[in-house]
């Protein structure tokens, strides 16, 4: 392990290229997708609670209890058959238009991590524990904080430390693991 990363600093410098930003896009809609066996259980639930409740309408009248139980699972069913992840929404649209050709700084250190890209005035900071996801696929690092927000990392940038060595950091110091995407090239 090398010296700075011993101290728990990691640094990496980069261009945010169509690449990297294809490789966020891909994660972007592939963690919005609804998995096939999820789509089944939630379909079935949602039909099955939907005949039942609507009989227990139907058979014992009006009861606002049954009416409730109704929409969820109408909502269920709704879920199951849903469609729409397929198309990026406008936080995609966001990162290619601000990060297209911009350098960046990226800092990890005892104290959380650090964004600065070029152009911008105000830079990123966020402590460990404002960090609620970990992601990763074979070209990238993703960091998330608050909703839609994330830092992009691309591993190959990774200095002070090997990319392996930053993923068990992170993960001791968000008290959090990884998940790995596999996304198609």
């Amino acid at each position: 392990m090398a010296e700075s990363s011993a101290k728990g600093l990691y640094r990496a410098s980069f261009t945010y290229t169509d690449e990297v930003l294809s490789d966020f896009e891909a994660l972007y809609l592939k963690k919005k997708e609804i998995s096939p066996v999820t789509r089944i259980v939630l379909g079935a639930l949602g039909l099955a609670g939907a005949v039942y409740f609507g009989w227990q309408l139907y058979k014992s009248g009006f009861q606002i209890t049954y009416v409730g139980y109704l929409l969820i699972c109408s909502i269920l069913l709704v879920l199951a058959l849903r469609t729409g992840g397929k198309r990026p929404d406008d936080s995609v649209k966001k990162y290619r238009k601000y990060y297209t050709g911009k350098n960046a700084a990226f800092t990890v250190d005892d104290a959380g991590v650090e964004l600065k890209i070029e152009g911008q005035q105000n830079y990123a900071r966020s402590k460990f524990k404002e960090i609620y996801g970990l992601y990763e696929t074979d070209l990238c690092f993703y960091f998330v904080i608050k909703g839609k927000a994330y830092y992009i990392l691309p591993k190959a940038a990774v200095e002070g430390g090997t990319p392996d060595e930053l993923r068990a950091y992170m993960q001791k110091k968000c008290m959090k693991k990884f998940l790995k995407y596999e996304l198609e090239k």
